[in-house]
């Protein structure tokens, strides 16, 4: 696992996932419509306290995680809202860390080796614009 800033929520620890704007999508798949494709923060295989955790927890945190970033947007997605209303305001971009809904979308292995999540754009409730992330469990603690 990759070293990175530890995100603490209250359902596991995180390490935040990194995308670098200037290579891009190294996924393997380009979302089509209304798809957006999020790159999941990675859940930490040890806690903060040193416990090594069974790949079977693991692998559930995973597919809980909330928070990402965003590495794909498909045509269509963010252009109407589900009444059919045209979309207004800030329009999400690949690179912005985002806040999704727990088990959404569809899981992903990348050729890269990451996991990845596709799903609606609507499953997108927020964009971080700022240090301090706030999630329905609480405040998210940086760990260093």
């Amino acid at each position: 696992m990759k070293e990175g800033r530890l995100l603490k929520t209250g359902i596991a620890e995180y390490v935040q996932a990194e995308f670098d704007t200037d290579k891009g999508n190294q996924s393997g798949f380009t979302p089509i419509g209304n798809k957006v494709l999020v790159l999941t923060d990675q859940v930490s295989k040890k806690t903060s306290g040193g416990i090594e955790l069974p790949v079977d927890v693991v692998e559930r945190h995973q597919m809980a995680a909330e928070t990402g970033v965003i590495v794909a947007v498909g045509s269509g997605a963010f252009k109407r809202f589900q009444d059919g209303s045209v979309w207004v305001g800030d329009v999400p971009k690949p690179g912005d860390q985002c806040y999704m809904e727990r088990y959404s979308g569809i899981v992903i292995y990348g050729v890269d080796g990451l996991n990845y999540c596709l799903m609606d754009d609507v499953c997108i409730g927020a964009v971080r614009n700022n240090t301090v992330a706030v999630t329905a469990l609480g405040p998210i603690e940086k760990i260093d």
